[in-house]
């Protein structure tokens, strides 16, 4: 017969008859006593709601709602009193293996171990229970119910585990199915078993098209299907890695594909299958192609400017020193002759075909980037002005000619020479690509070029740049014709009427100043070049350009001339004697060591050649500046194989004239060095 105890809020059946747990079935029922007629309904009815509230405990759905409902239960079973959940992860390591309760520290409770198939799942502790003397009876009556919470809890934890794996799994599958790789299953015999829409993408088949077949099909006539080869790897337990082949897709185009197969494995570590991540590698493969062509082009162009470099250099220096002498000595002739002489026009003759001889070495040297130059800091913009006038005169008046330069441009750091050179190859060219009535667009402006767009625009590279354009609405040019262009001696021109060195000598300057230069041309259309020169931070320099017509006269000072080319040393004599200036004359080093020796409180300047035997000009000039200090210096050259320029770039404070040179270019040299 079941035992109640009155308590102030509610009876509390404390039987093991008034409960019987059928564990095996998870059901719970009543079981009336003898007595049970007499047991007044108002206890029963509690009884159903602890029989409901263990039902609904079964059903748990989850660890958390099943732990919500074991305190409910016990709350409502129980006495009031302190009731306490410690999860495993909580729990004191004191409890002996097997226990399934212990006694609270302060006997009026007990705490209940709650496991599962030897799985603990936590502590319930009931403690300061009203009625200490029924403690014992509390507790027959906790054990089994905690039988049956352990398994609700264990049960829902399961049950939760299920649905979070199912979520996992169907996460897992859509990001399989949406990813942009091809992720191919297949059986350790090459089976396809699974195809996701990145592999219909690629390769253009659909699942229906490809699961069962061997992925062998997809392998071009003659290519090697490495697939078995990496699925004998993986049944191995060889790590098979990553690959690059051909595939061929449903509309017949070959593909770079790069396959990474990975082992499949059951649940007891067995290999079964291989899955195959594969991306199509063509677009980047193409754009390593591309880049190895312009990389192969560009070590071409160097070593062909290499090579002309040194052809240029090997013979600048003899073919000056003779282009010298015959300029010098005709120039010297007109002078004597009259424009009625019959002479005048040859000897005209023989000074053109001299200058232009020099301006195809000084165009070799330029596209070799052995030019000598002095940069300075210039504005762009103030150096172009300059020129406007004359290089309208250069073109055609039918050729308008239009000037749009950038506000506030930057600074850039290069021989105003060479802005000359420039500007007048582009313009020559330009003005010889359009047929009638035309138009030539000079531009400047600023840009900064990044990182990213240097990735997809080989032979760019990042930073500020004052940008130099030139454009013409002429006939343009094809593509074979633009991956000629900048070859030295490459023309498209009449024979007799360009040298195909112009813009062979602006891609050298250009690559000299550390620039590089784009070139946009639609046949039809016209072209545009673009030359982008660095960004240089520093105040611009003005940039004069002075004719003087007539030679300056020297105040009677003496001047020591070196030159192993005896006609060159003649020519300057002769220049230099009228305009007031005593000449001593040295062809070498040590013959001028000792006319300094002999006459060094007289000497005022030293014109020396800068490649001679023995010793070279610098090395001739540091000796006799030691015994006469302040002896100024002007240093003459064809060619200075750097050794007063270091990569053909001046010296700071070097005086330096280039052969050939005219009687007029060598005395205002000359009174320049010398004031």
């Amino acid at each position: 017969m079941a035992e109640y105890l009155e308590l102030p809020s509610k009876a509390i059946p404390v039987g093991l008859d008034m409960l019987r747990l059928n564990l095996e079935n998870q059901y719970v029922s009543i079981i009336r006593g003898q007595d049970a007629a007499a047991i007044q309904d108002r206890y029963f009815a509690d009884h159903f709601m602890v029989i409901d509230q263990m039902n609904e405990l079964l059903a748990s759905e989850s660890e958390a709602q099943a732990f919500a409902r074991v305190k409910e239960l016990f709350g409502q079973l129980f006495a009031p009193g302190r009731m306490v959940w410690t999860p495993r992860e909580k729990m004191s390591p004191f409890s002996a293996a097997g226990e399934k309760s212990y006694w609270t520290e302060s006997g009026r409770g007990f705490g209940i171990f709650f496991s599962h198939k030897g799985e603990d799942l936590g502590i319930l502790e009931l403690d300061d229970l009203a009625f200490e003397q029924y403690k014992e009876r509390y507790l027959a009556l906790a054990l089994p119910l905690a039988t049956v919470c352990s398994m609700a809890i264990a049960t829902a934890r399961a049950t939760e585990d299920r649905v979070e794996t199912q979520e996992a799994l169907l996460r897992a599958a859509r990001i399989v199915e949406s990813s942009d790789d091809a992720i191919i299953s297949k059986t350790l015999d090459g089976v396809i078993v699974s195809w996701n829409q990145g592999a219909k993408n690629i390769c253009g088949y659909d699942h229906d098209q490809v699961i069962g077949k061997s992925t062998s099909f997809l392998v071009p006539n003659g290519q090697y299907d490495e697939m078995p080869h990496l699925l004998e790897k993986i049944r191995t337990g060889q790590l098979a890695g990553i690959i690059e082949t051909v595939w061929k897709t449903r509309d017949e185009r070959l593909l770079n594909v790069s396959v990474q197969v990975s082992p499949i494995l059951c649940d007891k570590g067995k290999v079964v299958g291989a899955s195959s991540i594969v991306r199509d590698i063509t677009q980047e493969k193409q754009k390593i192609e591309r880049e190895r062509a312009s990389l192969n082009a560009q070590l071409q162009q160097a070593q062909k400017m290499e090579s002309v470099g040194r052809l240029a250099g090997g013979v600048a220096h003899d073919y000056n020193n003779m282009l010298g002498v015959i300029m010098g000595f005709a120039e010297m002739a007109l002078e004597k002759v009259g424009p009625e002489d019959p002479l005048h026009s040859d000897l005209i003759e023989i000074q053109s075909a001299a200058k232009r001889s020099t301006n195809i070495t000084r165009q070799l040297l330029a596209f070799a980037r052995k030019q000598t130059i002095a940069p300075v800091v210039l504005d762009l913009n103030k150096d172009v002005e300059q020129m406007l006038k004359m290089l309208q005169r250069l073109i055609r008046e039918d050729i308008d000619l239009a000037w749009r330069p950038q506000p506030d441009l930057w600074t850039v750091k290069l021989d105003p020479s060479q802005i000359d050179q420039i500007l007048v190859n582009l313009c020559v060219n330009a003005r010889d690509a359009i047929e009638g009535v035309g138009k030539i667009t000079i531009e400047t402006k600023t840009v900064t070029i990044d990182e990213s767009y240097c990735a997809d625009h080989l032979g760019f590279t990042p930073g500020d740049f004052v940008v130099l354009a030139v454009s013409d609405n002429g006939c343009g040019m094809d593509k074979d014709t633009l991956n000629k262009i900048f070859e030295p001696f490459f023309t498209t021109k009449g024979v007799g009427i360009g040298t195909g060195l112009g813009l062979a000598t602006v891609y050298g300057i250009v690559k000299q100043n550390n620039g590089f230069i784009n070139v946009y041309s639609e046949p039809g259309k016209g072209t545009t070049f673009k030359i982008y020169l660095p960004r240089f931070r520093g105040e611009s320099v003005e940039s004069c350009r002075v004719t003087v017509k007539e030679a300056p006269i020297g105040r009677g000072e003496t001047v020591l001339v070196v030159e192993d080319e005896p006609a060159i040393l003649k020519f300057i004599q002769k220049i230099l004697t009228p305009l007031n200036y005593q000449v001593l004359q040295a062809t070498s080093p040590s013959e001028a060591i000792r006319l300094a020796e002999e006459n060094s409180g007289r000497i005022s300047l030293l014109i020396t050649d800068v490649v001679m035997p023995e010793i070279n000009g610098r090395q001739l000039y540091i000796q006799l500046k030691a015994l006469i200090p302040g002896l100024k210096c002007l240093f003459m050259s064809g060619y200075t194989a750097n050794v007063i320029a270091h990569r053909s770039m001046l010296d700071e404070g070097v005086n330096f004239i280039p052969k050939p040179f005219s009687k007029r270019d060598l005395a205002v040299k000359v009174r320049d060095v010398l004031d």
